[in-house]
């Protein structure tokens, strides 16, 4: 990597970093660009080389966030078997999977809370929605369709992933991701027998 993208690199890292530092205090929509200017040290000029506007500041993250735990689904979801078993690897990837969150939680807290972009919520189960689609359709394994349409087959996979995602967060991740990781397989487990 060259001086110039290492640097252009930080400076992105340091207006994101001071953008989520504003978002813990003040709503989303009130937030300027000058108010991250100011909380950075760096000149409109600077900020416009790496972003339209604060939309395109807060898409590029969301985007970014979607990308880092999608890695991580698209590689528990390559071990999702037709014989509803689970096997140490996939109880490994869901560990890794729940880590990642771990990782992201304080962004995510302020995505999900109220000084967040409305909508937030609605994207990220799209975003969860359309990588899990795209994960079961390419999978040979996954040759039983579901009875239902697959857009309410999706919707509540998701909603319920999400629904275990912010009840960890919500709990002040009162469990390791292993331990969330057992959680999330048992409920798998325990849905599949029934």
């Amino acid at each position: 990597m060259g001086i110039y993208a290492d640097k252009n690199r930080k400076t992105k890292q340091l207006i994101q970093t001071s953008f989520m530092q504003i978002l813990e205090s003040k709503p989303f929509e009130s937030i300027t660009v000058g108010d991250i200017t100011k909380k950075t040290q760096i000149n409109r000029g600077t900020f416009y080389l790496h972003y339209k506007d604060k939309f395109d500041l807060l898409d590029q993250m969301e985007q970014q966030l979607f990308e880092d735990l999608g890695n991580h689904i698209d590689a528990l979801q390559s071990r999702y078997s037709s014989t509803h078993t689970f096997e140490k690897g996939q109880e490994e990837l869901a560990a890794t999977l729940f880590r990642s969150i771990q990782m992201h939680v304080p962004t995510l807290k302020i995505f999900l809370g109220d000084h967040g972009r409305a909508g937030f919520h609605i994207r990220f189960r799209d975003a969860l929605s359309e990588k899990v689609r795209f994960n079961l359709e390419k999978n040979e394994n996954f040759h039983v369709k579901p009875r239902v349409p697959m857009e309410y087959f999706l919707s509540f996979i998701t909603s319920a992933f999400l629904g275990l995602i912010e009840q960890w967060v919500r709990n002040g991740l009162d469990k390791t991701p292993e331990e969330m990781a057992a959680i999330y397989i048992d409920i798998i487990s325990f849905i599949q027998k029934k």
